[in-house]
């Protein structure tokens, strides 16, 4: 009886740390995809001033020469 007991205890107290797996719905996929999407625009927005900052530094020394 007690061993039915304690594993019992075990298995709720298993439960209340693990719990049930929320299903993604698809609005929680499209807003992880938005976020994905402006994460990737913002660092693509950093890549190109970044490429014309140094273009210009470059222009700017080829016209010194």
């Amino acid at each position: 009886m007690k061993s039915l007991l304690m594993v019992t205890i075990m298995a709720v107290a298993t439960f209340a740390f693990v719990g049930c797996k929320k299903e993604e719905t698809l609005g929680d996929k499209v807003d992880k995809a938005v976020k994905s999407a402006e994460k990737a625009t913002d660092s693509a927005a950093k890549d190109a001033e970044k490429a014309t900052s140094d273009a210009q530094k470059k222009l700017e020394g080829a016209l010194k020469k």
